[in-house]
């Protein structure tokens, strides 16, 4: 479903910007999957991948966040 919805991703002291997301429902799937697009125009550096480590592109690099389980 194309830009079938807004999003933004929220962190307990910042946010990013709204953007238009295109909708793909998995049965396979049993958590969210983001595109590298997706993750660039929410402004996300992955730190570490398989630790689940991240921050917005604008915060320090020492600024490092742990993904949350939905």
């Amino acid at each position: 479903m194309p830009k079938a919805v807004e999003g933004s991703v929220i962190a307990e002291d910042s946010t990013s910007r709204e953007v238009k997301i295109d909708i793909v429902i998995s049965p396979l799937a049993d958590e969210p999957l983001i595109s590298d697009m997706l993750t660039g125009a929410f402004e996300i550096a992955i730190e570490d991948a398989g630790k689940g480590l991240w921050r917005f592109r604008w915060e320090p690099k020492e600024k490092v966040r742990e993904t949350v389980k939905p």
